[in-house]
């Protein structure tokens, strides 16, 4: 009885954070500029913060301020390459992740030598795969937020938001769809050892929604510019990597033996459980923008 309470009341905190949270980040997705970027920021940071805890919980030594040092200074160069600012920063985001993630390297080392800290490599390793994964992939979200390519420049659209909200819904809807059909109808586990609830027919009705969503965006030329092969490209990144996002986050909370990676959000767990897919779509939309659209 108080185990079938409890759902009941994690499913109420669930959906009243999504029912006054979705439209206050719709509102900043459209508004973008500033206010966007200080949003990713925030979810950057706190991701950090979320992942050194677990960190701390396996008996590691966090380095919480060069990591967030570090972290402050690649978004302000991504906010400086998508024409937010203008600061005293390497102005090309690659250039700039390429400067940071030395310094900090090294930083790091000098670090855990003058410490002289047990399981230093492990410790070295832990902080900068964390850097590059919510740090530098995070980054990504500004850049693609105030991107254009070609035939939407000639268009006179806001071709970042429109991308960002499509890729923003898309992963949402892949999500819902995944653990629906899963739930419903999926038998087989596709992963136990890492995720034991999802199913090889949720995976799969998740991949499908993902690419028929991104086409519904095409042929309401929501994304002028981008053919049927584009979508179907972003389609496959979202419902592939975008879930492999997941399984990736799923592993590290099973590795450090939490069920969540935070408790910021009632019913929904932490920053990290609630971008874990979108960490990994947004980089990837963005470098085939950048890369192939162009």
């Amino acid at each position: 009885m108080g185990e079938a309470r409890r759902a009941d009341d994690a499913l109420k905190d669930r959906l009243l954070v999504s029912f006054l949270g979705i439209p206050g980040l719709l509102l900043v997705i459209w508004l973008g500029g500033i206010a966007y970027a200080v949003l990713i920021f925030g979810i950057v940071l706190i991701g950090l913060r979320e992942y050194l805890r677990l960190l701390e919980a396996d008996r590691l030594a966090p380095r919480q301020w060069p990591l967030y040092f570090a972290a402050v200074v690649l978004l302000g160069t991504a906010g400086q390459e998508a024409g937010l600012w203008n600061l005293p920063l390497v102005p090309d985001f690659a250039q700039g992740f390429l400067v940071v993630s030395v310094l900090l390297l090294m930083v790091l080392q000098s670090w855990e030598v003058m410490t002289a800290s047990p399981r230093s490599w492990l410790n070295l390793s832990a902080h900068m795969a964390g850097f590059v994964w919510i740090a530098g992939f995070g980054s990504t979200f500004i850049l693609l937020r105030e991107m254009i390519w070609p035939a939407a420049l000639a268009s006179g659209i806001d071709a970042g938001f429109r991308i960002t909200l499509a890729l923003f819904v898309t992963v949402w809807l892949c999500d819902t769809m995944a653990y629906v059909m899963g739930k419903r109808f999926g038998h087989t586990k596709i992963i136990p050892e890492v995720s034991p609830k999802k199913t090889v027919l949720g995976t799969v009705a998740g991949l499908v929604t993902a690419i028929v969503v991104m086409q519904f965006f095409g042929l309401a030329d929501w994304l002028p510019g981008l053919r049927f092969m584009d979508l179907l490209v972003l389609g496959i990144i979202v419902g592939d990597f975008g879930q492999l996002g997941d399984f990736v986050e799923s592993r590290l909370k099973r590795d450090f033996g939490v069920k969540d990676s935070g408790a910021l959000l009632p019913g929904h767990g932490g920053v990290l459980d609630r971008f874990d897919s979108l960490l990994f779509v947004m980089p990837l939309s963005y470098l085939y923008i950048s890369y192939i659209v162009r």
